[in-house]
Formats: structure tokens, C-alpha cells, sequence
């Protein structure tokens, strides 16, 4: 079994920046590539303008992913479709031409995720052919999660994305460290956390792709 990923940002066209996001996009798809090189079977890839793919021989760390993807891409909307399955064709080292299972319930997610995105709120979507239900309540803690990113304020945000991007998904976030790189007090740094629902929001994602390697994977030490 293979964990695809594909991306689509929303709205691409009427950015006014839209090449600069494109070569933005490029680069911190190389970044991902490098940093979780162990877990992709093809890297990485813009495929179709402003639609990009990857595939994962791991799901311990797909959400991690996709959460840094989204992170580094800043204010651009993204929309995530993650599908499990087998690949019917040769993998490359680039996710292009590949084929199968695994990217059809991808594109069917991203197609579900565009006819009922929960006001907006709901980015990501997980299709597989079998654990129906298992995926059922994966996707609704999702969208639970994707609520809860919604009504954060900027500066809870802002410690959220600093740890992802500093720590993944781990439960053993350094605080004093934390606090140096966002320049704020012990203090301050632990109401962010505590009024952001942090460690809640951080557990179920990270529960959901422990889940998927449970299920579906190798598991990930």
C-alpha cells in the first residue's frame, strides 16, 4: 500500500502573484523532498500548473507533511487529497505518469473536498477502497481540526506553524526554545499554546497518520 498526496491551490488563477507562488511552490516541494526522503517513494512534483503530487511508501508522517507544505506556502489556500492503495504502474523518482489505487481515491478526495469544504474550512481528505469507517472518523477529526485552525488569531497561529515547522508533530515541544525563536516569554508562549487547543490539534494528527501506518504501512520508529 502507497500514501499519495496531491495538492491543488485553490483559486489559482486570480492570484496576482501567480508565477511567484509557482516558483515559491518549487522549492519547498525540494525542501519536503530532502527533509522526508526516507518516507517518499517518487518525490514531489508540480504536475499540472498549480497542482502538485508525491507519493509515500510510510503514512507515519504524511499529515506532518502536508501541514509543512501548507505552512511554507504561507497565505495560499491549498486543498490536500491523501489516497491509499497500490500502484499499478513502474514508480519513478518522480511522481509523474504513476498510476493506481492510490492516486485515483487522491483525486477523489480532492474532488469531494471541492463540492462540501465545510464553509470553507475543510482542506484535507482521506480515500481508501477498504476501513471505510476507520477513514470516516479520520476525516471528521480533520475537519474538527480544520475548524479549530480557523478560529485562531494570528499570534496563536504563529506559535502553531513555528513549532510544526521546528518540531513536526512531536509531543516533545522545547518551550524555552519555543519562546527564543517566536521572542516571547515563558508566559506568553504558554497561553498561546494552552488557549490555541495546541496539544490537542497536534495529537489527533498525528493520531490519524499513526493510524494510516497501523493500517495500512510500515511502522515508523
Amino acid at each position: 500500500m502507497y500514501f499519495a498526496v496531491i495538492g491543488d491551490i485553490i483559486a489559482s488563477k486570480k492570484l496576482e502573484n501567480r508565477f511567484a507562488v509557482q516558483e515559491n511552490l518549487k522549492e519547498i516541494l525540494e525542501i519536503i523532498n530532502k527533509e522526508y526522503e526516507s518516507d517518499i517513494a517518487s518525490n514531489f512534483t508540480i504536475t499540472i500548473g498549480d497542482e502538485f503530487q508525491g507519493l509515500l511508501k510510510k503514512g507515519g508522517r504524511v499529515i506532518e507533511i502536508v501541514d509543512k507544505i501548507k505552512i511554507y506556502m504561507q497565505k495560499v489556500d491549498i486543498r490536500f487529497g491523501i489516497g491509499i492503495g497500490e500502484i499499478k504502474t513502474r514508480i519513478n523518482k518522480l511522481s509523474i505518469g504513476a498510476d493506481g489505487p492510490a492516486y485515483w481515491n487522491a483525486r477523489e478526495a480532492i474532488s469531494e473536498i471541492h463540492k462540501d469544504n465545510d464553509y470553507g474550512n475543510a482542506k484535507i481528505m482521506i480515500r481508501a477502497d477498504e476501513n471505510i469507517n476507520l477513514v470516516k472518523v479520520m476525516n471528521e477529526t480533520l475537519r474538527l481540526c480544520d475548524y479549530i485552525e480557523s478560529r485562531w488569531r494570528e499570534t496563536q497561529a504563529e506559535v502553531v506553524e513555528k513549532s510544526i515547522l521546528t518540531y513536526g508533530h512531536s509531543l516533545k515541544v522545547k518551550q524555552i526554545e519555543l519562546a527564543e525563536l517566536l521572542e516571547l516569554t515563558s508566559q506568553a508562549l504558554n497561553q498561546r499554546i494552552q488557549s490555541s487547543g495546541y496539544y490537542n490539534y497536534i495529537r489527533a494528527r498525528r493520531e490519524i497518520s499513526q493510524l494510516m501506518e497501523a493500517e495500512w504501512g510500515e511502522a515508523v520508529e
